[in-house]
């Protein structure tokens, strides 16, 4: 601290350093990808995933939320690699469920990541993995892992209760078969 010419102290250059501080430190939170309205546009992003495609089969937003060097890992089957191959995903998916929808129960989001968990239902009418179409409604728990970047969805990993899935469909040694 300084001595002013009065004897007293002067805090001033100590003001100055923490202003200069605080402002630094806003500058950096601003450009932080942390900072509370990115994670929040993120989880909205792969919210908007779900009920828009997912849930309404409304594939024309696909771009829009999906990079176009997108590559996604599904529980069961190839990877898909970009939009078109997310596309004709959802499309199968959704001809054996037509009434296919997916309610987000939990989201988190840390970084550039986006963990949610959501229940899918829907009812067999297109025959799961070319068995003959049950006519049973499933309900599931699935859960899944988005990398994000440039507000779009580049990378996701989904886990499925499979077992269960083939369990309600009655496709498991485990259940009342058809």
């Amino acid at each position: 601290m300084l001595v002013a010419g009065n004897g007293l102290r002067s805090n001033a250059p100590v003001l100055v350093v923490l202003a200069a501080s605080a402002v630094l430190s806003f500058g950096s939170l601003a450009c932080s990808p942390d900072l509370p309205s990115s994670l929040e546009e993120n989880k909205a992003l792969v919210r908007r995933a779900h009920e828009e495609v997912w849930s309404r089969g409304d594939l024309s937003v696909v771009e829009e939320i999906w990079a176009a060097d997108f590559i996604g890992h599904p529980p069961v089957g190839p990877d898909m690699v970009g939009p078109d191959a997310l596309r004709e995903h959802v499309r199968t998916h959704r001809s054996t469920f037509p009434d296919w929808r997916e309610d987000v129960t939990e989201i988190l989001a840390e970084g550039d990541v986006v963990a949610a968990s959501w229940i899918s239902t829907g009812t067999d009418e297109g025959g799961f993995g070319g068995n003959p179409a049950t006519g049973r409604t499933i309900r599931i728990r699935e859960t899944g892992f988005y990398r994000i970047a440039n507000g779009r969805i580049v990378e996701q990993w989904v886990l499925a209760d499979i077992f269960s899935l083939l369990r309600q469909l009655g496709l498991s040694p485990a259940s009342d078969g058809p």
